[in-house]
Order: C-alpha cells, then sequence, then structure tokens
C-alpha cells in the first residue's frame, strides 16, 4: 500500500487520507446484506477504485472482466446486475479491497 501522508496531492489538488475511515467504510460495506450493499453501489464503487489506486492494484486485476470495479460497474443497473454472481462478487471485495 502507498504510504500517504494526512494531506497529499495530485497534480494541483490536495486530498486527506484517513487509514481509520477507510477501515471503517470496508467494514461497514462487508456487513451490508446483499440489498443494502446493492442499495450503496455506488459509494462501494468510488470506495473500491481509491482502495484499488492506494494498494496499487495492477489495473488488468481490478478493471479487467472479472477484476472487483469491472464487477462492481455490473451491479450498477438491473439489466447487467441479472447476469452476475454477486455473491462472487463481495468475496472478491472482502479479499481484495481489505484495509
Amino acid at each position: 500500500m502507498k504510504r500517504l501522508p494526512k494531506r497529499y496531492k495530485v497534480g494541483d489538488r490536495e486530498f486527506l487520507f484517513d487509514l481509520k475511515s477507510l477501515q471503517y467504510s470496508f467494514n461497514t460495506y462487508r456487513k451490508y446484506t446483499d440489498e443494502e450493499f446493492i442499495d450503496n453501489i455506488v459509494d462501494i464503487l468510488h470506495f473500491a477504485t481509491y482502495v484499488c489506486w492506494l494498494k496499487e492494484i495492477p489495473s488488468d486485476e481490478c478493471l479487467a472482466d472479472d477484476g472487483i470495479i469491472h464487477e462492481l460497474i455490473h451491479c450498477l443497473k438491473s439489466s447487467t446486475r441479472n447476469h452476475t454472481d454477486l455473491k462472487r462478487i463481495r468475496k472478491n471485495f472482502n479479499k481484495t479491497l481489505t484495509i
């Protein structure tokens, strides 16, 4: 995982980093029911994107057809969600995005 100070810059923008907040979010999302998980999929996708960057997960592991980001995007719409295995996605989420 990248060692970031509490404040860091990307380009000309400054951001805050809070490991405890990320851990709290991960534990919250992990405990959601399937319905709560889908209801909060946009926040979960934002979290997943940030953690993939923070942990320097290679793009082929997070964006490929079976990557966690790609799979979470399928959960955004019912037409693609119906063709996904939510149990497998959540297992991958718990494994890949643990903080």
